[in-house]
């Protein structure tokens, strides 16, 4: 297990953009519910504007994307052909009209091929629910990635849950009738992707995201406990006192909250 030791108290969280918040990482992937592709369409113009080459795509399903370049083609990427910032995807589902997502070894191999690039990825779908659980295949990562963010809608706190909250209810059927605090949004991100071995190797941030200004103060305060649970869990962890067997700590875990859609974040790190 990662030897890794809790710091010091921090009285105010780190503040700034949601590019600021991933440690300005070149490979971004979004999971989870409550506002991924706002991440996605903020973060790559948040890119953008740094003058970097982007590049956003899906391995999953999205609606349709406002970009100042498409390339539809599930196979490959034409890097030479194309204006970015661009949007790629495979195809378009008939049914549902959402754009499909491109394979995660495809994806894996566009990154590796052309590493000037940036590229920022829908790796889950949600179908427009505020939490997310996860069936065995889930997410789509693509291996390449260098950040993870876990993206929970902000406004459940103090609410009680529903089967019409959560994608995927029943696989987490032990969350439906609680209500959502501080102990159960920690329990939420232990049974998470966050901490499976699988993306072990990948830095994780878990964003709150809360789109109205009237939440500052909560946020804040939630935050804060969210924090000190976190940190409580660590040290348990390296004593050996309170460690399940599936449970692997993940290279580097942020805990953030705040208004996505205007990259206005405060963050706290637990390691």
């Amino acid at each position: 297990m990662k030897q890794v030791k809790s710091g010091a108290v921090v009285e105010e969280p780190k503040v700034g953009s949601l590019w600021e918040m991933v440690r300005k990482a070149q490979v971004v992937t979004f999971i989870g519910a409550g506002g991924k592709t706002t991440c996605l369409n903020r973060l790559t113009w948040e890119i953008d504007q740094a003058g970097h080459p982007v590049i956003a795509t899906t391995t999953t399903k999205v609606y349709p994307q406002v970009f100042p370049s498409l390339w539809q083609n599930a196979r490959e990427f034409p890097f030479l052909e194309t204006v970015v910032p661009c949007f790629w995807y495979a195809g378009v589902e008939k049914a549902s009209g959402k754009w499909q997502g491109i394979s995660v070894d495809v994806v894996d191999s566009a990154i590796l091929k052309e590493p000037k690039y940036f590229w920022v990825i829908e790796g889950d779908g949600a179908r427009e629910h505020r939490l997310k659980c996860w069936a065995a295949h889930e997410p789509q990562i693509p291996r390449c990635s260098e950040a993870a963010v876990l993206v929970i809608d902000g406004h459940l706190w103090g609410k009680k849950l529903r089967e019409d909250d959560i994608h995927r209810f029943e696989l987490c059927k032990d969350f439906v009738g609680k209500v959502w605090n501080t102990e159960l949004a920690w329990r939420y991100i232990l049974s998470s992707p966050v901490f499976n071995e699988l993306f072990g190797n990948i830095s994780w941030f878990v964003l709150f995201n809360m789109w109205d200004k009237g939440h500052v103060e909560q946020e804040r305060a939630e935050l804060s406990k969210l924090k000190k649970l976190g940190e409580e869990f660590l040290d348990q962890t390296q004593d050996h006192l309170h460690t399940p067997s599936d449970i692997r700590l993940p290279h580097h875990l942020r805990l953030s909250a705040g208004n996505a859609k205007e990259g206005s974040l405060r963050w706290y790190d637990l390691w």
